[in-house]
């Protein structure tokens, strides 16, 4: 497995990448996939088209430090193809509640096998990549740079991986919301924004009241009512730390290998057993 993916298709996107180019080509195209190398990156409609800062070469001619044009995309399904996959998906509640999670489930292949295709790259075939580089050899380091920098972007948002074979995830989400269970993924993946709301203070301030002319001994330290004997036990969340597991195991933030979602869900634990301990 790959090293430079987190996720199990991101390891996959990059495995069909190493499957058909040599080991030397791909070390020199990771050097690549840096900011200090990419110029210039723009993805829209299944198509990657970046411009990278190259070396100087006198073997080939090239004295200044040129700038290269490259373009990865991967083969598109039709329509229809598309339609037969869209069905199958939003009738199964464990794939819109992986979804829904920023994960691709692991099976999802098999709805795709069922219309004849992949969704997950197997070999050159189905790349199509192209660089303005002297380099002959195809994919080129430049290219090579591209493939690396694209599987990190898949770890974030797997609806790239969607995008790359011709559905846009914003058409994915409209499909699906056809269907009941569709439409919960629909709504979590929706764009709405939350209106923001002023506020005087990021703190809770205390606020003054009027003391009574005659204060009781006896209520002040009691209380005006008797506190409860016993508290009832909490009950969890149903469907616990939504809002962490939407961002999924890898969110832009986390350049971690290990997993987002596991570090809180310890740290929750870890958590409710100190205030546990301390009722």
């Amino acid at each position: 497995m790959s090293k430079y993916a987190k996720t199990w298709w991101g390891q996959r996107f990059i495995a069909a990448l190493e499957g058909f180019t040599d080991s030397g080509r791909l070390a020199r195209g990771r050097s690549y996939s840096t900011d200090n190398r990419i110029k210039q990156w723009l993805l829209q409609k299944g198509k990657v088209d970046a411009k990278l800062r190259g070396n100087t070469n006198p073997y080939y001619g090239v004295y200044k430090e040129p700038t290269y044009k490259v373009s990865v995309q991967m083969t598109h399904l039709s329509e229809v193809q598309w339609q037969k996959i869209i069905q199958r998906l939003s009738q199964r509640a464990s794939f819109i509640a992986r979804l829904l999670l920023n994960e691709i489930p692991e099976n999802i292949e098999a709805v795709f096998a069922e219309a004849g295709v992949h969704l997950l790259p197997k070999d050159y075939r189905d790349f199509k990549v192209a660089c303005d580089c002297p380099d002959y050899e195809v994919p080129c380091k430049h290219i090579a740079g591209v493939c690396y920098r694209l599987a990190g972007q898949l770890d974030q948002n797997p609806f790239l991986l969607f995008e790359m074979r011709g559905l846009a995830s914003e058409k994915l989400l409209r499909e699906l919301a056809n269907s009941s269970l569709g439409k919960v993924l629909s709504d979590a993946k929706s764009n709405a924004t939350v209106e923001l709301m002023p506020v005087d203070s990021f703190y809770t301030r205390p606020v003054l009241t009027e003391l009574p002319q005659e204060i009781s001994l006896k209520s002040f330290w009691q209380g005006q009512q008797p506190l409860p004997k016993s508290i009832e036990p909490s009950q969890p969340a149903t469907i616990p730390a939504m809002l962490i597991k939407k961002g999924g195991d890898f969110p832009g933030f986390w350049q971690k290998q290990n997993s987002f979602i596991e570090v809180m869900e310890d740290f929750y634990l870890r958590m409710r057993k100190n205030t546990l301990k301390g009722l």
